[in-house]
């Protein structure tokens, strides 16, 4: 029986103790690997996130200042401004008070409208940087479900 050879000192065994692994060794492996790939991707998505809300702070100083000088301007000068309109009106143009005073109401509503629209339109802007953080969390969760229904890794 000495040229027998033994399972335990064969060179298809493929840990280096001369045992074979268990089956259910190598599905903890998998399963392993799996959840550390799992936990590096939300680690990467966590930092996407923390770089894409920096960009948007940067983005939306603009937007920010903008509607603050509109909501200063609407809140101070604009009733002053209004009245002013409308005696203008009175004076020179012989309207009556009551027309005159909602028309210069009215312009103020379309001149505070557009500021806010103006505003409203540069913030969407910073919503749109997340989309990048949007796109990578769906292909990742694309990559965990192909990979737990596979039992193996997917092209990336």
């Amino acid at each position: 029986m000495v040229d027998q050879t033994t399972l335990e000192s064969s060179n298809w065994s493929s840990s280096g103790d001369g045992k074979r692994p268990s089956a259910a060794a190598g599905v903890r492996d998998g399963v392993g690997e799996l959840v550390h790939d799992i936990v590096t991707l939300g680690e990467l998505q966590t930092q996407l996130l923390m770089v894409d809300a920096r960009e948007s702070v940067q983005k939306a100083q603009t937007p920010l200042v903008l509607l603050a000088v509109g909501i200063a301007v609407g809140l101070g000068a604009t009733p002053v401004l209004l009245l002013g309109l409308g005696e203008a009106l009175v004076l020179l143009l012989n309207w009556e008070r009551a027309v005159a005073y909602p028309v210069s109401g009215l312009l103020g509503a379309v001149v505070g409208g557009g500021l806010a629209y103006a505003a409203w339109r540069q913030a969407a802007d910073v919503i749109a940087v997340f989309k990048r953080s949007r796109e990578e969390l769906a292909e990742n969760i694309r990559w965990i479900k192909y990979a737990l229904t596979r039992g193996r890794r997917p092209p990336r």
